[in-house]
């Protein structure tokens, strides 16, 4: 006597099946809009955060003159930043993950 679990064996799988493509797509949008940028200002620590959605550049702005290389600024922008009319930072930008 199989009564309620009768042909319940596909039935199983075909759900196992769409909960796993709904599990992998929430994970996929979840991380797709998602940047992990160091926004440490102190030189040789890496403090990774969650960058804001829109903010996929991971930047690090250094100052030029060394002793000044304390006052370094890194984290997440929109697009790379720029020095103003005198240059007074080495910029760096990249896309990926923790990549500066």
């Amino acid at each position: 006597y199989m009564g309620y679990f009768a042909g319940s064996r596909e039935d199983c799988k075909m759900k196992t099946l769409l909960l796993t493509l709904v599990v992998v797509t929430i994970v996929c949008l979840d991380l797709g809009n998602t940047r992990i940028c160091d926004d440490s200002s102190i030189p040789f620590l890496r403090t990774p955060q969650l960058c804001p959605k829109g903010q996929d550049v991971c930047y690090k702005k250094t100052p030029i003159v060394k002793k000044f290389k304390w006052l370094q600024k890194k984290g997440c922008a929109s697009s790379c930043p720029k020095n103003g009319f005198i240059k007074l930072f080495k910029i760096k930008c990249c896309t990926k993950d923790n990549c500066i």
